[in-house]
């Protein structure tokens, strides 16, 4: 049989049979590769207030997480397959891929990884991956993945400026990670359960501390529930206590001797009126060198390593009419406990969205939105998606002014492929 070849010429007829199928979303190519991805665009006005470099009022196009990938299978026997995945990010192609922190992606910049997978022993795999406290009991749709508000899950507004999780500036699920240098596990699903592991190594050491990280997760899936539970840990890594003083809010990096762990459990069920509540717990575990100043009982000054706890919850609600559907979500980062020099409250934060969409078909979905986040005067919770940077925009020291609470209301286009 003659071999097939990826050309230019072939990448195009791909691309355009992918905008016309009627019957997939991953398009193949050939026997062995199949294209898929999608392009999310908004129109949308922003602002944020109260902190001590305000954004102004004003509008922008913004990207919701776009992106295209590749991805194919190669049969050893009946059970075992080698599989592999080649996924790039299209983000900020309003500012031709390049964010306010002056980078740019790449074509692998996403989840790009090789491995095997097995009906009998599941599946593993190497590579720049999500972890399974993101792939498996993640904010995203049927509680894992990322799939562009095709399905409801905890987080109904994902891949939106109206996102309430998903990354450290978030409300909720701070934990979620795409890890480099990583492997990870998916055990077979079994009577509903399913369980996984990753583990992200550190080869660069640039602290000269081992900052590896790994995450654990199990999940019960049965009919429109779904539960989870997970936790990650970093070590050696830690609030920057200089960079707090500073003004620049809570930052993680490296710290020797600290660590850095998530835990969070999550619920989404699907009534069958179609209306789908998701509620989800997580408790942050920060470590932070806190330096003690001479007191009337000592003269002695010094750095004491301790954890500091930070809680937050959300409660989303998504109602679907036929091919409408209404969006609700409300979330809530409490105060940071145990933090010396300034207030507990200080670091809490409040968001509420709001959204509507409807499916023209099933490759493009318009939708309405707005959020609005309110920070406290310490915290600096952000966008879920196209972030706002009030500081050194475009330079990678770009950052956000804690006390700033953003606003955004927007339409937005969804097209998948």
């Amino acid at each position: 049989m003659q071999k097939a070849v990826l050309t230019r010429n072939t990448l195009a007829a791909a691309l355009a049979i992918a905008c016309t199928a009627p019957t997939a979303f991953a398009t193949e190519i050939n026997n062995f590769v199949s294209i898929y991805g999608f392009i999310n665009g908004q129109i949308e006005s922003v602002e944020a207030k109260g902190g001590a470099t305000p954004y102004e009022r004003r509008g922008r196009i913004s990207d919701g997480n776009s992106r295209i990938g590749f991805t194919g299978n190669v049969e050893v026997n009946s059970d075992i397959k080698g599989i592999w995945q080649i996924e790039g990010g299209l983000n900020n192609f309003e500012q031709a891929g390049t964010n306010d922190n002056g980078q740019t992606a790449t074509l692998e910049s996403r989840n790009t990884f090789v491995g095997l997978q097995s009906e009998k022993f599941g599946r593993f795999v190497i590579g720049n991956s999500d972890s399974v406290y993101r792939s498996l009991v993640g904010s995203g749709s049927a509680l894992g993945g990322n799939m562009g508000m095709t399905v409801h899950g905890v987080d109904v507004f994902n891949n939106t400026s109206a996102q309430l999780t998903g990354n450290q500036d978030s409300i909720f699920s701070r934990g979620e990670s795409r890890m480099k240098n990583s492997a990870h596990y998916l055990s077979p699903e079994l009577f509903g359960f399913q369980a996984g592991a990753s583990y992200g190594f550190d080869e660069a050491r640039a602290s000269r501390s081992d900052r590896s990280r790994y995450s654990l997760a199990l999940k019960y899936q049965y009919e429109g529930l779904a539960i989870g539970v997970a936790y990650d840990r970093q070590n050696n890594t830690g609030i920057d206590s200089t960079m707090l003083q500073r003004g620049y809010g809570v930052i993680l990096n490296a710290q020797e001797g600290l660590s850095t762990s998530y835990a969070k459990a999550v619920i989404s069920y699907t009534l069958p009126t179609k209306t789908t509540v998701g509620f989800g717990y997580e408790r942050s575990s920060l470590g932070n060198s806190q330096f003690i100043n001479p007191s009337v009982g000592s003269i002695y000054t010094g750095n004491r390593d301790k954890t500091l706890k930070q809680d937050a919850v959300i409660l989303t609600l998504a109602q679907d009419y036929g091919d409408a559907s209404f969006l609700f979500g409300y979330g809530k980062l409490n105060g940071l406990k145990g933090i010396n020099s300034f207030a507990e409250d200080d670091f809490q934060s409040k968001q509420l969205s709001l959204a509507a969409t409807y499916k023209l078909n099933k490759f493009l979905t318009p939708y309405i939105y707005l959020t609005r986040i309110n920070n406290n005067a310490q915290a600096s919770t952000n966008l879920g998606q196209s972030s706002l940077r009030s500081n050194n925009l475009g330079t990678s020291t770009a950052f956000f002014a804690p006390g700033n609470s953003p606003r955004a209301i927007g339409v937005g286009l969804l097209a998948r492929f």
